[in-house]
């Protein structure tokens, strides 16, 4: 058996290997005198098949579960021989067998690649001071009295701010496109209502009835509509106004508080946590940033791939050259974050347990509601146990790291 193994990149290995012609002579023979025994051929016993009539009928199917046997043994042993460990699942370029019966094969793996580690212990990093704090606050105290807002009826014509509650059905040439819709609520002079919209429903009272006809651009954004004149019919049931809660002990009971000093120190402590939190996302930014500049490697193609991937469903973006181009550089330095994770967690001898795993499965079955029977199938998985390990590797460096 011969075996080369070239580096064209030094994230990629090409093994080629020669396989002797006897090892598959021998193994098609054993595989004949394995099956013979329980071959089932009509007009023989069982185990009394001749041998040409087994090769006749099975020594091609014999010669490929034989030659995908030797090809498996003989990887795994150049693997080894070569201490090669593969990135990601080996790729077949090439597969063989000549009419003697030697097997030939060229396969690519992809490893990570060699690289002298860095050192990574006592980074100096900044740690930011959020800003905004009274601004968010205000926000979140106003997003509260919209929730508990409530809505009372006006003995007046709707104005703009207003809440109408309406029976619409939408037409096009006396053909109806859409409803009919009862008891939808609309505010008068909303932006995202058509102007034609506000300004049929601007003065309206009970049991009035109005129409919005629209007609559209022909070069208008939506195709589907450039062109068209559609028909809004409307009949109003209520007119509405819309009155806020006053923030006091009441508005914090009816949210669940004791009061209003407890839901204030609540809403305090949210933000807080939540800065906390971005702050901690900044620190292990620098730290990714720090570590990838100090390290010059190409990582493997697929774990590019697999970034590009990630980041186009996160975003819900098309597979474009452009889109593609555009987060190549993302998915290059995630990817090299990967690596220097993997010699960090040798270095370090850190490991992901399966009580770690169960941990995890607790904690997010807390905080999610659901229960852990459910939650384990989702996080037991090869990639999850891999951001574990990023985690731990970076809880390492952000615990030893020098922080103004």
């Amino acid at each position: 058996m011969e075996v080369a193994v070239k580096s064209p990149k030094e994230w990629l290995r090409e093994i080629e290997v020669e396989i002797e012609p006897e090892r598959l002579k021998s193994r098609i023979e054993g595989l004949l005198e394995e099956y013979r025994g329980r071959a089932e051929v009509p007009g023989f016993r069982r185990g009394r098949v001749p041998k040409y009539i087994m090769e006749r009928r099975f020594g091609s199917a014999l010669e490929s579960a034989a030659v995908e046997e030797i090809v498996e043994q003989t990887l795994t042993a150049a693997l080894e021989k070569h201490s090669i460990k593969p990135a990601s699942r080996v790729q077949f370029l090439d597969l063989e067998v000549a009419p003697d019966k030697t097997i030939r094969f060229r396969a690519a793996v992809e490893v990570v690649p060699e690289f002298a580690l860095q050192p990574y212990l006592g980074l100096n990093l900044n740690r930011p001071t959020p800003t905004g704090f009274d601004e968010e606050f205000e926000k979140r105290i106003a997003e509260l009295r919209e929730k508990c807002a409530h809505f009372q009826p006006v003995p007046r014509p709707a104005q703009n701010g207003d809440y109408v509650v309406v029976d619409y059905t939408i037409t096009e040439q006396n053909k109806t496109l859409v409803g009919p819709k009862n008891n939808v609520t609309l505010q008068v002079g909303n932006e995202n209502n058509h102007p034609e919209v506000n300004q049929a429903l601007l003065g309206v009272k009970p049991g009035d009835e109005r129409h919005a006809i629209i007609t559209f651009p022909t070069d208008h954004e939506d195709k589907t509509l450039a062109g068209r004149t559609i028909t809004y019919q409307f009949t109003v049931r209520a007119v509405r106004e819309k009155h806020l809660p006053e923030i006091t002990d009441e508005f914090a009971a009816d949210l669940g508080f004791e009061n209003l000093d407890a839901l204030r120190q609540a809403i305090n402590n949210e933000i807080l946590a939540e800065r906390e939190e971005q702050v901690e996302d900044e620190l292990k930014r620098q730290v990714i940033d720090q570590l990838v500049a100090a390290h010059n490697f190409e990582p493997p193609q697929s774990w590019v791939e697999e970034h590009i991937t990630r980041l186009r469903q996160q975003l819900n973006l098309p597979d474009t050259p452009e889109i593609r181009d555009k987060i190549l550089p993302v998915a290059i330095r995630s990817a090299k974050f990967d690596c220097i994770v993997m010699r960090i967690a040798a270095q370090e001898n850190i490991e992901v347990s399966d009580e770690d795993i169960k941990e995890q499965v607790a904690e997010i079955a807390r905080s999610t509601g659901r229960n852990s029977e459910e939650i384990a199938p989702l996080v037991d998985t090869a990639s999850y146990r891999f951001y574990t390990l990023q985690r731990k590797v970076l809880r390492l460096i952000l615990d030893r790291a020098n922080i103004k």
